[in-house]
């Protein structure tokens, strides 16, 4: 109550003080165009541009290849990306940088040596590898070729990864020593795949394996020199907007991978509708660790590298994250909601550790900060002071110099959102897109410091919602709600080989997401339900399990959750991973000294946390039919090790209940 009476006093002095009161909020950020159609309300467009941009047409870019040409003789001589070498001693050095000059010199010997070795231009090329310039260099030389990129995620199963393969045709594929043997497994089975590609030195073990299984195996360094010392001099051939680029193939919760196909001008129009969004400055810099077979990442790359930005790789080993985030000091900082809830944790364990009065003076400027921004207030001079002397401590740890933090890949919690604001001290922006999208269907604006949105359309493509009469999502009412479908330059073709499933998502003309969204009154996008994961009830009740994971991963014990429901019961549950550090504390509170998988199976524990649950939902207003009747706790995260995560963080819904399937029917016996 005293810190509440004392965070009004200040914000009224601030107040008084401060140049600018309100924080910005634009409105009319996107407008209807067109008709109504039948099953929903109009399109809609970002207001800043309502004709949807294809191209650069000042600059004549149209394709990636276009890009690519003109990035390099615009910044020849500036660097482009850089990568830390692993010394003789097993350590990481520092970043070290390559120009654009040089990275091109890279990609032209490669075409070449692959056009020696018998590529053929718009071949369909593999890469199996985590992030490297080596990596870059093989998507940027495809430009030059017109060759279509699959990638792969380097936690798939060599099953899967077989079927990617044989399913799109590659007959080469590029890949790290780490990976060189589950590549060679893949070989063994796909008759089409015969070429390997080492980006690491080999030795004669892995060479005699690829020679008495037919296999050619070349290393990176072989094929530049065969590029580099070529006789013949191969001619570009240049893609056109249509041109195939990459075969996404989406790691998928349920089934084999589906192969979004995606287009030059998919990619083109993404890069450059960007600017007008987060403006890229040829001074940013960008920490490149998400992988490139996500598309966001991809994308994100891909724009750095047009407006003349800087992209320092990681170097794989997520130890280093923050040691090399301090190091490269990026201006630009992506991730997903994954990553940003680790970050929140474990600022909060490090504030918990400190001395009482440290906590009261974080508590205190934290409630302050908070409560301005909720309330949509700005305090420039205390919020200034309160940056300077608390805050930068935290923000420094991303490097310092963070002035956007852009989250994407599924929705970030409101508190977790605000959290980042307060303590990084920048500009917080959620995107909201699909490998379908390109990665691009809505992003907030940089002058809107409001909360809680994915702000309007990219200005590649219009959005307009169908209405979901089962769950009673309707966008002719005062609030527009319903599926959110897309159309334009930046939605892909379909899905590759598969005419079935192109024709169950992309219905006249307009690709259909599966997500709930809403139109809020400055026209900005909100994400509020996914029809794909919503089910009923015995009662016949509908759920919409993913909004109610993400109230119950408020409350503090929760560190992921998969709510189940069973259309022939009455109520869900839930399988709950606890945070590490409850299951630690409640040990010590408890005098005990074992660990966290005795914790778990502990009832007294287990019955606090489903309080907790109980009483976090019914805070956030849950109907009693949402709220989970009981939980089961395991010790073991949701992983892309035992596959209950796919690459992109997401839950495997069927993958959990497959593992959990003994403890869901004891759970459901007791309470029948």
């Amino acid at each position: 109550m005293i810190n509440n009476l004392i965070a009004v006093g200040l914000i009224v002095v601030s107040g008084l003080l401060a140049f600018n009161w309100k924080r910005k909020h634009p409105y009319q950020q996107s407008i209807e165009v067109g008709e109504s159609y039948p099953d929903g309300g109009k399109a809609r467009r970002a207001a800043t541009n309502p004709h949807l941009v294809t191209h650069m047409e000042d600059e004549e870019i149209y394709t990636l290849y276009d890009s690519l040409i003109k990035s390099v003789k615009k910044y020849g001589d500036r660097n482009c990306f850089a990568e830390r070498k692993k010394l003789s001693n097993g350590q990481f050095g520092d970043f070290e940088w390559v120009t654009y000059n040089q990275f091109f010199e890279k990609c032209q010997y490669l075409e070449q040596g692959l056009c020696e070795i018998g590529v053929k231009a718009k071949s369909k090329i593999g890469i199996f590898s985590k992030n490297r310039l080596e990596w870059l260099v093989v998507h940027a030389a495809s430009f030059l070729q017109s060759n279509i990129i699959v990638s792969f995620y380097e936690t798939l199963g060599v099953e899967s990864l077989a079927f990617v393969s044989e399913h799109a045709e590659i007959g080469i594929a590029f890949c790290s020593v780490e990976t060189l043997k589950k590549t060679f497994d893949i070989a063994k089975s796909v008759k089409v795949l015969k070429t390997v590609v080492c980006f690491d030195p080999v030795d004669d073990e892995h060479k005699e394996i690829a020679k008495s299984n037919n296999i050619t195996l070349y290393t990176f360094d072989e094929i530049l020199e065969k590029g580099k010392n070529s006789n013949n001099k191969h001619e570009h051939v240049p893609p056109t907007q249509d041109s195939l680029s990459t075969i996404m193939y989406t790691s998928g919760t349920t089934g084999d991978p589906k192969g979004v196909m995606i287009t030059h001008k998919n990619l083109t129009s993404v890069v450059c509708s960007v600017n007008n969004f987060v403006k890229i400055y040829d001074t940013d810099t960008h920490y490149s660790y998400l992988p490139y077979a996500h598309i966001l990442e991809r994308v994100i790359v891909l724009t750095a590298f047009h407006y003349g930005g800087g992209v320092g790789i990681f170097s794989g080993d997520v130890s280093n994250i923050l040691t090399e985030v301090k190091s490269l000091r990026p201006t630009l900082f992506i991730g997903v909601p994954r990553v940003f809830e680790r970050i929140k944790a474990n600022v909060l364990r490090e504030i918990g550790k400190k001395s009482i009065i440290v906590k009261t003076l974080f508590k205190g400027a934290y409630n302050l900060k908070y409560l301005s921004i909720q309330h949509g207030f700005k305090l420039p001079l205390i919020e200034a002071a309160l940056n300077k002397t608390i805050f930068s401590k935290i923000k420094n740890q991303l490097g310092g110099r963070v002035r956007v933090i852009l989250s994407g890949s599924a929705p970030l919690s409101l508190d977790t959102e605000l959290f980042l604001r307060v303590v990084m001290c920048c500009c917080v922006l959620q995107g909201y897109g699909a490998s379908e999208s390109t990665g691009a269907t809505a992003v907030k604006r940089l002058d809107d410091e409001s909360f809680g949105t994915v702000g309007p359309p990219f200005e590649c493509c219009e959005i307009r919602l169908v209405d979901v009469d089962e769950l009673n999502y309707s966008s002719k009412g005062k609030v527009q709600t319903g599926e959110v479908c897309l159309r334009g330059p930046s939605i892909s073709i379909g899905y590759y080989k598969d005419n079935e499933k192109t024709k169950a998502d992309f219905i006249d003309g307009w690709f259909h997401t599966g997500d709930i969204g809403r139109w809020n009154e400055d026209g900005s996008l909100s994400i509020i339900d996914r029809k794909k994961n919503i089910f009923k009830l015995s009662q016949g009740e509908y759920v919409a399990v993913e909004k109610i994971e993400s109230v119950i991963c408020k409350s503090e014990y929760v560190a992921q959750v998969c709510v189940y429901g069973d259309s022939q019961k009455s109520c869900l549950i839930a399988i709950v991973h606890p945070h590490p550090e409850s299951c630690e504390e409640w040990a010590k509170s408890n005098k005990s000294s074992t660990g966290a998988k005795q914790v778990c199976e502990n009832k007294e524990f287990t019955k606090a946390i489903l309080d907790d649950i109980t009483k976090t939902c019914k805070k956030a207003g849950l109907f009693g039919f949402e709220i989970p009747k009981a939980i089961h706790l395991t010790s073991e995260a949701f992983s892309t090790d035992n596959n209950l995560l796919t690459p992109s963080f997401k839950v495997k819904r069927p993958e959990v209940k497959k593992f959990f399937q003994k403890e869901i029917n004891e759970i459901y016996s007791k309470l029948d």
